[in-house]
């Protein structure tokens, strides 16, 4: 699994992978590192592939975390893809339809002012080489349209808005 988390001003994209003995763990373009992992009480001890160990405290806030490390306290949001993923499908139901991973714009088969009805291909959007249809999630009128042929995109991007 890819986490984003941001420390201040920085987002790392962070992957976190089961392992035979605790976790495989990845930092932005770093090395992979063997991490063993448990709770103890109210704080992480993680002991590496190179037997380096600490005891991270971490308390659990509204939008992150509040995590020590070395003496020093820092407020981490993380983003969970899976969790990102439901948000974007409540966005839908309103009528919001976003990309849920990168991508690029292929097609925009509709334009402002159109009606369309659920289920209807409104963006063609290829990720990972396949093209992938994105369709209305209900009855409506498009009243804007943010996606442009060509547009390289991040997932969670607004691509149009229903009425």
């Amino acid at each position: 699994m890819i986490y984003d988390v941001t420390i201040g001003e920085q987002t790392l994209k962070v992957r976190v992978e089961r392992a035979e003995t605790g976790y495989t763990v990845q930092v932005g373009d770093g090395p992979q590192r063997q991490v063993d992992a448990r709770w103890v009480r109210d704080h992480l001890s993680m002991v590496f592939d190179d037997q380096r160990s600490f005891d991270v405290p971490l308390a659990r806030a509204k939008d992150g975390w509040h995590v020590g490390v070395r003496g020093q306290g820092y407020f981490a949001k993380v983003i969970d893809p899976r969790r990102a993923a439901l948000r974007l499908s409540s966005a839908a139901e309103e009528g919001v339809l976003m990309t849920t991973m990168p991508g690029r714009v292929v097609a925009v088969l509709v334009k402002a002012g159109d009606s369309v009805t659920k289920g209807q291909p409104l963006v063609v959007v290829e990720a990972m080489k396949m093209e992938n249809e994105l369709k209305a999630p209900r009855d409506g009128v498009v009243e804007q349209v943010f996606a442009q042929v060509g547009a390289a995109l991040e997932s969670g991007v607004k691509l149009l808005q229903l009425g």
